[in-house]
């Protein structure tokens, strides 16, 4: 057994000894099977289990790109509950898009002036964070990488989605549709904007997912996850390439596109295939308007976070850098029965909420 697994296996068995009777309480969302990578590389399946509380109440600092879909709904969520359960105070920042890398940079920057002592940062962009995570670093602000992922090293953890795995699985779903040898399909193909770390992810995924297969991207555009803009971009698509088969992309990309598909007449000829869900998607694959979507537990992924930036804080961590990544799956009308909502979407009515403090 290596080092990092007894670490692993060590805090793991101590969470779930004294978690036991907390977990009846905290909605169950753990433990959680995960993907755990340690700084050799070597990926392990483990289950995550929770803390029960915070040894005091640490001040936290999440920053989302925007909280235009369901998808970062969930994920606000998921943090203000795992805050109150934990009793640790946080703050949540909206950067208003992923064309606004300077604001959540000045964000960040701003809420720690405020006196965070971590930050959980879903990243606008993998590349170019470089210099704020350096400065923070030497501020000893602890940075959980969240969700997107960043390129640069100067994290304590990283809780991600694995964008590439989400658009992988969607791909091999699409491959096993329509294998080397059948009649060939072309997709639409909407990853979200370009540059963004999980755009790359997603089309490295889905370009492996297909490859060898009868499925083949035609043409790709990028844009903001704003639902006027997919719109605009899924309106020009159809406009262009006149014999689809598929539309693939975003779950706002997918919502969009419902309509369009219909005022075209092109209901039953292209096919909507999501990389994540929303309500709107749930509802279409239900209805048969969407063919399939992959799910992964954004409510979990984002309590997962928030646990993680305590543990680094209380020095509870296996190992420096260890990633976590949670698992998903693909779903479609014949088995979407078998979801459990409440690890993937806000509830029914819930507003942002941008701060919590325990009483």
């Amino acid at each position: 057994m290596t080092v990092f697994e007894t670490h692993v296996r060590r805090i793991l068995v101590a969470s779930a000894a004294a978690g036991l009777v907390a977990a009846a309480h905290a909605g169950d969302w753990y433990p959680l099977q995960v993907h755990a990578t340690a700084p050799d590389g070597s990926v392990k399946l483990i289950e995550y289990q929770a803390q029960t509380k915070a040894e005091r109440p640490w001040q936290i600092c999440v920053s989302f790109p925007h909280m235009k879909d369901p998808f970062f709904l969930a994920a606000n969520y998921g943090v203000i509950e795992e805050a109150k359960r934990l009793g640790v105070k946080v703050q949540v920042l909206d950067a208003g898009g992923y064309t606004e890398l300077s604001q959540q940079i000045s964000q960040v920057q701003n809420c720690v002036v405020g006196g965070a002592n971590a930050v959980v940062l879903t990243a606008i962009s993998r590349e170019s964070m470089g210099n704020l995570l350096n400065a923070l670093k030497q501020k000893n602000v602890k940075v959980v990488d969240a969700i997107n992922g960043v390129a640069s090293d100067d994290v304590a953890a990283r809780v991600l989605t694995s964008p590439y795995d989400e658009a992988l699985h969607i791909g091999q779903y699409m491959a096993r549709e329509h294998p080397a040898g059948s009649k060939p399909v072309k997709v639409g193909w909407f990853p979200g904007p370009a540059g963004a770390g999980f755009v790359t992810a997603f089309t490295s995924g889905l370009m492996d997912g297909i490859k060898g297969s009868a499925v083949q991207v035609v043409a790709t555009m990028h844009g903001d996850v704003g639902k006027e803009v997919q719109a605009r971009l899924v309106e020009n698509m159809l406009q262009s390439q006149k014999d689809l088969d598929y539309i693939v992309g975003t779950a706002v990309t997918v919502e969009a596109a419902i309509p369009l598909i219909h005022a075209h007449h092109l209901a039953g000829k292209v096919r909507l295939v999501s990389l994540y869900a929303t309500p709107g998607v749930l509802r279409g694959v239900k209805s048969g308007e969407i063919e399939a979507m992959h799910v992964s537990p954004v409510v979990s992924t984002a309590r997962m976070t928030v646990d993680t930036a305590v543990r680094v804080l209380q020095n509870k961590q296996p190992e420096p850098l260890t990633r976590y990544d949670t698992i998903g799956r693909v779903y479609t009308a014949k088995d979407i029965g078998t979801l459990d909502v409440n690890t993937v979407l806000a509830p029914q009515g819930f507003k942002p909420v941008f701060r919590y403090a325990p009483q």
